[in-house]
């Protein structure tokens, strides 16, 4: 009797394999880094110690909160609301404030409609010219609320028609968002557009022709756009 030889695997077959794990493998990751909320800490652990395997946590240092207004911040905002040409200078302490006091309204929600989702607090951390900056964002806040925090490194493009944000990079809890940078900015754009800012935030922004981070402050030259 012929011994049959047992059937060799499809290159086919082998591929589907593969490609199947592999995708299982991300989805799993994805999930993981996902749940895992950022840690907060005063200083960020040097490289070796956040980067050991099986340590998926992600690590930030919120930006400072003065307790009430300076007189910088104070004189700095009546420049710009009054378009007093030239820089205005303000820390990461001061803009924190300014943003801490910003009372939204509420969004636009049809009816019958659920909320779509919390938003804030807003923070930034100021480090020599680089600017970080995270919120808080709930989803669901009104059937199963889901909380993640969205920690991203911006900066500023300026042109005749005024300051753009820029994203350079973007992480959700402990999941890095590689590569779509200019995607991620374009629909922060379109969600800062629908939030209800209050008008005279809106006009204070119509009189800043640029903005710029130097040695740990935010620098805005105020004055009337070309464009």
């Amino acid at each position: 009797m012929k011994k049959m030889k047992p059937k060799e695997p499809k290159l086919l077959t082998l591929i589907l394999t593969a490609t199947s794990g592999v995708v299982l493998g991300g989805l799993l990751g994805i999930s993981v880094l996902l749940s895992r909320s950022p840690v907060t800490v005063t200083t960020v652990p040097e490289e070796d110690e956040y980067t050991k395997v099986g340590d998926y946590n992600t690590y930030f240092t919120p930006g400072r909160v003065d307790a009430g207004e300076s007189a910088n911040l104070r004189s700095g905002t009546s420049r710009i609301k009054r378009r007093t040409n030239g820089p205005v200078s303000f820390s990461e302490a001061e803009v924190n404030r300014f943003f801490k006091n910003i009372k939204f309204g509420d969004p636009v929600v049809e009816e019958g409609g659920k909320k779509p989702a919390n938003i804030g607090p807003f923070n930034v951390r100021i480090s020599g010219d680089q600017i970080y900056a995270t919120l808080k964002i709930t989803v669901d806040p009104e059937g199963s609320p889901f909380e993640v925090l969205v920690l991203a490194d911006l900066g500023f493009e300026n042109s005749d028609a005024g300051p753009e944000l820029v994203v350079n990079s973007l992480r959700v809890n402990s999941l890095p968002i590689p590569g779509f940078a200019g995607l991620v900015t374009s629909m922060i754009e379109s969600k800062v557009a629908e939030t209800p800012w209050p008008e005279d935030i809106l006009e204070m922004w119509q009189n800043i022709k640029s903005i710029e981070v130097e040695s740990g402050k935010l620098i805005t030259e105020v004055g009337l756009r070309r464009a």
